[in-house]
């Protein structure tokens, strides 16, 4: 059997993302946020050691829940930042000064279609 030490091990290179598929929960957003994924990967696909199957298919699983948990936390972000800036349309406190100045017009070329 290939067993891979290093994967359980608290500082190895691939800890946090095996803490996220057995302990999700135990995991920060700053860990999450630390954690880079795409460094994780090619620590898969190359690995120092040979790993068995079923460790691959935990690690494939903390990758995805990191990612999953990373795109919600963008998505919060961004939803946050969009409710800022509407609140602040709505509230009149950015006043956008009609100095009359206008972009210039981009000549487009013509495109015959047969």
């Amino acid at each position: 059997m290939f067993y891979a030490q290093f994967v359980l091990s608290k500082k190895g290179p691939l800890a946090k993302i095996w803490l996220a598929a057995h302990w999700e929960k135990k995991l920060s957003k700053a860990q999450i946020y630390e954690t880079k994924v795409q460094d994780a990967l090619n620590e898969m696909l190359k690995p120092k050691v040979k790993m068995a199957l079923r460790t691959t298919g935990h690690l494939l699983l903390g990758i995805v829940r990191i990612y999953s948990r990373k795109t919600k936390y963008l998505l919060a972000d961004c939803n946050e930042a969009f409710l800022k800036i509407k609140m602040d349309l709505l509230s009149g406190q950015i006043e956008l000064v009609d100095d009359g100045k206008e972009a210039p017009l981009l000549p487009l070329p013509e495109v015959q279609f047969a």
